[in-house]
């Protein structure tokens, strides 16, 4: 980051729109990744001097390694259950009565794999919850 302009690596740069929620959770997990690799705090904090600095790095680390290495293999494996449901996924649009608009008429698809990407999707997502919530308990430790 430099001055206060942070850079959201993880969003796609010519998207025309993404959601607020998707927003903020690159935002804080952005802060983290500079604060990790551009201010480098093992080299300034002596995060072994006690437990309460062990247990901060600990969890700096997690957060870290959750960002970095967890969840974009989790986003991968939601993805592939995605693909594998699309792929048998088949619908007709058909002319409602009123002649103002259409509604989907589904005629294939792999409910099986639909609930299972289902799950995934829910999981990864509780997950993020559950580390955005870490990351905000912390926030007071990113400073060097």
């Amino acid at each position: 980051m430099k001055g206060n302009v942070l850079r959201l690596r993880g969003l796609r740069p010519k998207s025309r729109w993404t959601d607020k929620d998707h927003v903020m959770l690159q935002a804080c997990f952005q802060l983290l990744v500079d604060f990790i690799e551009q201010e480098k705090p093992q080299a300034i904090i002596d995060y072994r001097h006690d437990r309460r600095h062990r247990m901060q790095w600990c969890e700096l680390q997690a957060l870290y390694r959750y960002w970095k290495v967890e969840r974009p293999r989790m986003q991968r494996e939601v993805d592939r259950a995605l693909s594998q449901w699309s792929a048998k996924y088949r619908y007709r649009l058909e002319p409602n009565p009123d002649g103002q608009s259409s509604r989907m008429v589904v005629l294939s698809q792999d409910k099986a794999a639909g609930r299972r990407h289902w799950r995934l999707e829910r999981r990864f997502e509780k997950q993020e919850d559950e580390m955005l919530r870490r990351l905000i308990a912390i926030r007071r430790h990113l400073w060097c």
